[in-house]
């Protein structure tokens, strides 16, 4: 006892210094993810003619393909992140901004993902012609509209149902609107967009195939990925290929949820308001692992030090009272009257211009059968969504009212939910030519695989 002031100093310092086994993990796999950046950078700066070679359908070829599709997933990810704290967040805030940016939001995710494509292909491609940087950033982007729109909704709604007591003492507290944003708003939010994380992550594997196959017009591309050898596989109707490419994604989908959702899901469990009592926090062992390490403790820091020069700025320039007014105290009604008649204008003009195009250059006949075939889209997806919400919610109650069967769980259902449907577009078609039953009407259960997650 008397010896150990002495010792402990020498022993903890001397652990401080040298490197442990958190340090040589956390190395490893930023070495890992630097030299997949390296590669997938190098691809996109070829030229397009050696992009676009025939797709082998080796088990051989499969890590690198998954590796390239892995890096298209994590880009489009973090794209939408962005998108999320930017579109969101003004929507949320911005009582103007919101008449116009919620519609829009609810508009875009409405749109098919082969809907992009064929509007935007051939602009990416422009941007690098002759190059594979343009083909690379459609398939991305189309990755990205099968992400953002929901992740956007979840941070809008979270901004919204912020209780108005920590909204006050981050008033107290002279928070600047960075500090704030980072401190109060993100935590607040996290637990419900990290979830929806990662079924925007499984909803852009469903879509990888058309990303990276993508045929507009004249115009087709072929990327090296998993979407693409899934997309030749159909094609040669080599179901043992198609098996590989199965493997290869639930892979894949396990590495992503250890090193990514895992270690953002236990981290969520610390910014809930309420606990169950008796709930057992989740553990990740790749979190231990980033937090023990020092190399990544240095990154956090950085960040850390990033927020707090916010908080520095909120203390000096402290935002004004609530109800405080800055102006005349009409000018608030005369903006807000100038704003929904400017809204009102831009609308009524867009919808005449509309109306004009379609009218001048489609026939009427052709525009009833339009409306009649969306309205028995919108029967389906209705229908749908009915069964698939009867059926999964009393299913996922009983599931979160279990942690310890919800983390069994969670893994499964992306990767099910990551399952491409058109695998399953023979299979179907072959049965209900055989049963001779009516496609009209057997078709639409492949729907509810996208909407019961």
């Amino acid at each position: 006892r008397q010896s150990s002031p002495v010792a402990a100093p020498v022993s903890v310092q001397g652990a401080r210094r040298g490197l442990n086994v958190y340090d040589i993990v956390a190395a490893a796999l930023i070495l890992a993810w630097l030299l997949a950046f390296a590669d997938s950078s190098r691809h996109m700066a070829a030229p397009l003619t050696a992009e676009s070679q025939p797709i082998s359908l080796s088990p051989w070829a499969l890590p690198l393909d998954a590796l390239r599709s892995t890096m298209r997933m994590l880009a489009a990810m973090v794209a939408s992140l962005i998108f999320t704290f930017t579109f969101a967040s003004l929507a949320a805030k911005s009582r103007r901004a919101e008449t116009i940016l919620v519609p829009m939001l609810d508009i875009l995710q409405s749109v098919p993902v082969l809907g992009f494509i064929s509007v935007t292909v051939t602009a990416f491609m422009a941007l690098a012609p002759g190059h594979a940087l343009g083909a690379e950033l459609a398939a991305i982007f189309a990755i990205f509209t099968s992400q953002a729109w929901n992740m956007a909704f979840s941070f809008y709604q979270s901004l919204k149902t912020i209780p108005e007591d920590l909204r006050e003492a981050a008033r107290s507290l002279r928070m600047s609107a960075w500090m704030r944003f980072w401190r109060l708003e993100v935590p607040f939010a996290a637990p419900a967009l990290i979830w929806n994380m990662m079924m925007s992550m499984s909803g852009g594997w469903f879509f990888v195939v058309a990303a990276e196959a993508m045929s507009v017009g004249n115009t087709t591309v072929t990327l090296p990925g998993v979407g693409s050898y899934i997309a030749r596989a159909i094609q040669v109707r080599s179901l043992g290929a198609i098996g590989w490419a199965i493997a290869a994604m639930a892979i894949v989908i396990l590495i992503y949820d250890q090193l990514l959702f895992r270690p953002l899901t236990a981290s969520a469990d610390w910014f809930r308001l309420e606990q169950e009592a008796g709930l057992t926090p989740s553990r990740s062992w790749a979190l231990t692992m980033m937090r023990r390490s020092r190399l990544l403790t240095l990154g956090r820091g950085m960040f850390g030090s990033m927020i707090q020069v916010g908080f520095n700025r909120g203390r000096v320039h402290a935002p004004k009272p609530p109800g405080s007014t800055g102006g005349l105290a009409g000018s608030g009604l005369l903006g807000e009257a100038v704003w929904y008649a400017a809204v009102v204008a831009v609308v009524a003009l867009a919808v005449w211009r509309i109306t004009h195009f379609v009218l001048g250059h489609i026939p009427p006949a052709e525009v009833g059968h339009v409306i009649e075939l969306g309205g028995l889209t919108l029967l389906r997806v209705v229908v749908l969504i009915a069964l698939a919400s009867a059926v999964w919610v009393p299913i996922g109650v009983y599931i979160g009212m279990r942690p310890a069967l919800a983390r069994t769980v969670q893994p499964i259902a992306q990767f099910l939910a990551a399952f491409p449907v058109n695998l399953l577009f023979p299979i179907v078609v072959s049965g209900i030519v055989v049963l001779k039953l009516d496609p009209n009407i057997w078709l639409s259960p492949l729907m509810i695989l996208g909407t019961q997650w």
